[in-house]
């Protein structure tokens, strides 16, 4: 895993709504206390939170919820972080 700015790990998170290699990212604080876990199977998005609420939901890419989605996801598990580890998996 390596450590990135929280800026670059949102910009990282839009542009896995669209199409592209990478596949599962999985982000964690600082701490490790709180991780959000993005993965994209074909035309599905599967969001799973483990950090200040816990569930995991799946949307559909080709609506623009799953955008809204991802972000308030991010907004909500990483309100104060500057730092975040990332972990990628491409096909």
């Amino acid at each position: 895993m390596k450590s990135i700015n929280v800026k670059q790990a949102e910009r990282l998170v839009k542009a896995l709504a669209k199409a592209g290699p990478v596949t599962k990212v999985t982000m964690l604080t600082r701490k490790k206390d709180r991780q959000l876990t993005i993965k994209r199977e074909g035309a599905t998005l599967l969001i799973e939170e483990r950090g200040y609420q816990i569930g995991q939901r799946s949307f559909e890419l080709k609506d623009g919820q799953a955008k809204h989605a991802l972000l308030q996801a991010f907004k909500r598990e990483y309100p104060r972080s500057h730092q975040l580890y990332l972990h990628q998996e491409k096909d």
